[in-house]
């Protein structure tokens, strides 16, 4: 008889694993920003970053530029099921300033949403 801990041991070792592709167009550069956290005894500040949710990145296929998800719904040509869309597509960074207006400086973040020419 197995023990729970090797049963959960090998049942690790069987999982597959599958990974979004890295898109190689953009690069992902997280602005910094710093905050702090207080208790009764002092604040401590944490040197962190922003992250872009995915949603709001460029997703095309590895092979060119098609695009994975347009309007609402995945190509099913290309992302049929998770497991080939994630061996299919490549995710984008983001150019936080530039086509988001994230920008960040110390402890501040600013968010100016961009459309258009604005």
């Amino acid at each position: 008889m197995f023990r729970p801990t090797a049963l959960v041991s090998l049942s690790a070792l069987a999982t597959a694993v599958y990974a979004q592709q890295v898109g190689t167009l953009q690069a992902e550069n997280h602005p910094p920003l710093t905050w702090q956290t207080c208790t009764s005894s002092g604040c401590t500040t944490i040197n962190g970053a922003v992250a872009l949710d995915s949603n709001w990145r460029w997703l095309h296929t590895t092979s060119g530029y098609t695009n994975c998800y347009t309007g609402n719904a995945f190509d099913t040509s290309i992302c049929s099921n998770g497991v080939t869309c994630a061996q299919n597509c490549a995710l984008e960074g983001a150019n936080y300033s530039g086509t988001y207006g994230i920008t960040t400086s110390g402890n501040s973040l600013t968010l100016k949403f961009k459309t258009g020419s604005n």
